[in-house]
């Protein structure tokens, strides 16, 4: 039997290491070779999870572990991986990451064409999305493939444009593109600082600020929050001024202190890009460059800031075990009935059949069993 709570207002069981509203469950999807799995490799290297960084051209990444991926250096299947990250710690120089604060679960998706399905039933039961897109090529047929398919299941989505280390990159050229051919709301919170071989971090325009990285044995573990150097202070106010019109365009709070011409503070400014991000209303475009480790921890601070928790979503709709025709809503809470949704089936030689499923509701002990409504089995 599922187990119940003490407290009926909060969702969460007591014994969890991360409560729901510090978790995100998300996805990476994006054309093939815009860098989804480098990206991913420095999230697990940055947070800790792994303690080297693997390379897709060496076959030596973490989540492309079968060999025909690793021969290749594309992915075929998605692949699952956990790890956690703390709050930025602000200002000054940014050293370790020590304390875990929040779980992120994380699906790194095919890009090639041929491996559509498997990013399709991926983002099924993902609760956000960062779309990565090449600074160089721009919105790619495939990026329009995988960005259709978000859309069809509502899932809210961080516009990374990597590569912008690349000979051509060329951010504002990407940021329009996916406005014109994506019709997104694409509006940059984190501008690159630099292009190409000049590339050196970003500037938040938020908190007005740069993040300097330096081409060290670190790999970008370390960088400095420091002023906005003088020739990029104008470029950042006027970007940050387009950031606010654009909030106040589709969120009601920022609307009104639009239109009494009062600018709202970085907290309530984030607050509303978590609202309309939530709501579908706006992207979030972050600049940077995974393969030269600049800029990826930013990106996870915004993932954080904000992408949805399972319980900012709305919710899932199941089948009744009574009546399997029924269909309901699914409260997340973590003292309910057991409801979840199997998306990827596999054979590991080792241990056998694998099923990876998303869990909404309830929680499954050892031993137990579930009704399946396509067989109507338990």
């Amino acid at each position: 039997m599922p187990a119940t709570t003490t407290d009926t207002s909060n969702p969460n069981s007591p014994n969890r290491a991360f409560p729901l509203e510090r978790t995100r469950n998300i996805g990476i999807a994006a054309h093939i070779d815009a860098g989804k799995t480098t990206l991913t490799e420095r999230i697990l290297f940055y947070t800790g999870s792994i303690h080297k960084i693997g390379e897709v051209h060496e076959g030596t990444t973490a989540t492309d572990w079968m060999e025909q991926e690793r021969e290749r250096g594309i992915t075929i299947t998605s692949a699952a991986t956990t790890c956690f990250w703390p709050v930025r710690e602000e200002p000054g120089l940014v050293k370790s990451f020590e304390k875990t604060k929040n779980r992120i679960n994380i699906i790194d998706t095919p890009g090639h064409v041929d491996f559509t399905a498997e990013v399709e039933r991926s983002l099924r039961v993902l609760d956000g999305a960062i779309a990565v897109f090449c600074g160089v090529a721009g919105v790619q047929p495939q990026s329009e493939t995988v960005w259709r398919q978000a859309n069809k299941y509502g899932v809210p989505r961080i516009a990374f444009v990597n590569k912008m280390d690349r000979t051509g990159a060329d951010f504002d050229k990407a940021v329009h593109e996916m406005r014109t051919k994506l019709g997104a709301n694409a509006v940059p919170i984190l501008l690159p600082l630099g292009k190409e071989d000049k590339l050196q971090g970003q500037i938040d325009l938020i908190n007005q600020k740069a993040f300097l990285y330096t081409d060290s044995k670190n790999l970008g573990s370390t960088y400095e929050i420091a002023e906005i150097p003088a020739e990029y202070k104008e470029e950042a106010k006027k970007a940050l001024d387009r950031l606010v019109e654009a909030v106040a365009d589709v969120d009601e709070e920022v609307g009104n202190l639009f239109l009494e011409e009062k600018r709202p503070d970085a907290k309530q400014l984030k607050e509303a890009i978590r609202r309309v991000v939530i709501a579908n209303k706006l992207v979030p475009v972050v600049g940077g460059s995974a393969f030269k480790n600049k800029g990826v921890q930013a990106l996870v601070d915004a993932v954080v800031e904000y992408l949805p928790s399972p319980i900012d979503i709305p919710p899932a709709v199941g089948h009744s075990t009574e009546n399997p025709e029924e269909r309901i809503p699914v409260k997340v809470d973590d003292g309910e009935k057991f409801c979840s949704l199997a998306f990827k089936l596999w054979t590991d030689p080792y241990v056998g059949k694998l099923i990876f499923f998303r869990v909404y509701s309830g929680k499954l002990s050892k031993g137990e069993f579930i009704y399946n409504s396509r067989t109507r089995l338990s």
